[in-house]
This record gives structure tokens, sequence and C-alpha cells, in this order.
């Protein structure tokens, strides 16, 4: 009886095994596609580390630094831009946003990445220690959010689409929205 029982158990802990061992060895197309999905993983991974390290260029004021993450030919484009900035013309952009705002800062919020391309959310926040437009300074904190899409090549920073809450942004520091008037000479002939 201790016979049977042995040889049953062992008969199935060896079925058990073989199975096991079946189901673990990886076909040649397995192992393509494996590998390829961990080189797009670590890709992915690469960029957003890139995209951080950015933010964190722009929060020390370090331009030089920053610089290094861009391609050449960077282009930067969006909404209401009426010209693409170049990467020269961005940073001339952020230090002119950092000399109304001194302590202004940039915050990922969220961030998702797909290939070469990283989306990402950003809180940009200071408080206006100078005249802005026009628009004298109130010492209060003034918060914008920006969405990013930014696509890679080569590691460096391609091109980048931006969408930012520029009205919510007037608002705080004390704009007002006004409708234009009406121009009395349209449609007359």
């Amino acid at each position: 009886m201790k016979t049977v029982k042995f040889k049953l158990i062992s008969a199935l802990l060896l079925l058990i095994i073989a199975f096991s061992l079946t189901n673990c060895i990886i076909s040649k197309d397995d192992k393509k596609e494996y590998d390829q999905l961990k080189a797009r993983c670590e890709l992915e991974s690469q960029n957003k580390s890139t995209v951080r390290q950015v933010f964190e260029a722009i929060n020390a004021r370090d331009f030089e630094k920053m610089r290094t993450f861009y391609a050449p030919e960077y282009k930067m484009t969006g909404p209401r831009l009426p010209n693409a900035y170049t990467l020269d013309s961005l940073i001339q952009y952020i230090q002119r946003d950092i000399a109304v705002f001194p302590d202004w800062k940039y915050s990922v919020e969220n961030m998702v990445a797909q290939g070469d391309t990283v989306a990402v959310k950003i809180a940009q926040f200071g408080v206006q220690a100078n005249d802005y437009m026009g628009i004298k300074p109130k010492a209060n904190q003034i918060s914008r959010a920006a969405i990013f899409i930014t696509v890679f090549s080569n590691g460096k920073l391609k091109e980048t689409w931006i969408l930012q809450d520029n009205l919510g942004f007037m608002e705080q520091i004390g704009m007002q929205l006004t409708v234009k008037p009406e121009d009395k000479t349209k449609g007359k002939k």
C-alpha cells in the first residue's frame, strides 16, 4: 500500500515538475519580443528621466545643463504660439518669467511615455515680484498648469507641443477678460 502511494505521489510530482519546466521554456520568438519590450521600457524610462532632469535644471537656473538635453533642431509649438520657439528663444522666455517671478518653479505632476514620446503634466508656481505687462506685483502665489508633449530623437528632446492655462494665469495677476467693442463698420457697404 505504501509503495503504491509512494509511486503515485512520485508520478504526480514528476508531472508537476515537467509541466512547470515546459512553461518556463521561452521560444526564440518570445525571447525576441521580450527583448524588444525590455528595450522599449528602458528607452521610455530614460526619456522620462531626461524630462525630469530638464525641469530640475530649470529650477536650479542651470541653463547650460538644460541645453545638454536638447537636439540642435529643437522646436516648441502649441496653440496661441505665433512662432515656434527654438531652444534659445525658450530659454529667453523662461528667463523673462524668472525676472518677474524669481522663485518660479516647475513641478512634474504626472508623466506618461510611449516609445519616443513623453507627455508631462506640470504645475508652475511662484510669487510675482516685478511688473508683468504693466501689472504691478501683488505678492501673492501665482500658479499655472501646463501639458507638454515631447518627442525624442537619439536621446534628445527634438520637439515639444505645449498647452498652458494662460487665461487662469493672467486672471491671477490681475488682468480682466473683456469683450471687444463691436466693429460698427463690419458688414456695411
